[in-house]
């Protein structure tokens, strides 16, 4: 697995990442309908594609170093060989880097490829930034567990409406210096993420 830049042909396997996700990491608690209605909106490829261009970083876990290459035993024919990513950027009205969306196909979680993910965005910002944020579903304890394990700290709460119902937040932060030392290889005998995702802001 390595991580790398995004590129606008990879909008239609970010965006079937992105609705496998939310169906398996959000389906207790908001309905397919919602799902599938935001994913269609927050995720349609000219979208994805102005976000990819924009400032900050968006970027890619792939399976292999190369199409075709012998590796980490993580399958992702129909991805193209995308298996996660990471949309992260500065946001100057809450003063720090925002974690957007950090995703992982359902059937490559647990494998070390969000943790590989928060390294590498980490590493773009840690010279002239301190801190990462994001939002984060209280529903969601799997993903509230993923960023306990790698150094977050809840520092607020909020509601939101989703959906047609409201839902409790919590806004995590950690040091971007030390999510910088995360490995940006998986190797799952070291217990990593699982990439299951914020809410995204």
């Amino acid at each position: 697995m390595h991580v790398r830049e995004a590129e606008r042909g990879d909008a239609e396997a970010i965006a079937s990442i992105a609705r496998a996700s939310w169906h398996a990491a959000y389906g207790e608690f908001l309905s397919e309908e919602a799902i599938d209605a935001t994913v269609d909106e927050w995720y349609a490829p000219e979208t994805l594609r102005r976000h990819i261009a924009a400032a900050g970083a968006f970027l890619v876990a792939m399976a292999h170093g190369e199409p075709g290459a012998e590796g980490d035993g993580v399958d992702a024919d129909d991805a193209g060989g995308i298996v996660g990513f990471a949309h992260v950027r500065y946001a100057p009205e809450v003063g720090n880097v925002v974690l957007r969306r950090i995703y992982v196909r359902p059937d490559a979680w647990r494998e070390g490829i969000g943790t590989a993910l928060l390294g590498a965005v980490a590493r773009r910002f840690v010279d002239d930034h301190e801190r990462l944020s994001t939002v984060v579903f209280a529903e969601n304890e799997v993903g509230l567990s993923f960023y306990q394990r790698n150094g977050f700290e809840m520092i607020g709460e909020q509601t939101t409406a989703f959906g047609g119902e409201e839902h409790d937040e919590r806004i995590v932060v950690a040091d971007l210096e030390d999510l910088a030392g995360l490995a940006t290889e998986t190797d799952p005998a070291e217990g990593s993420g699982d990439g299951r995702p914020p809410r995204e802001g």
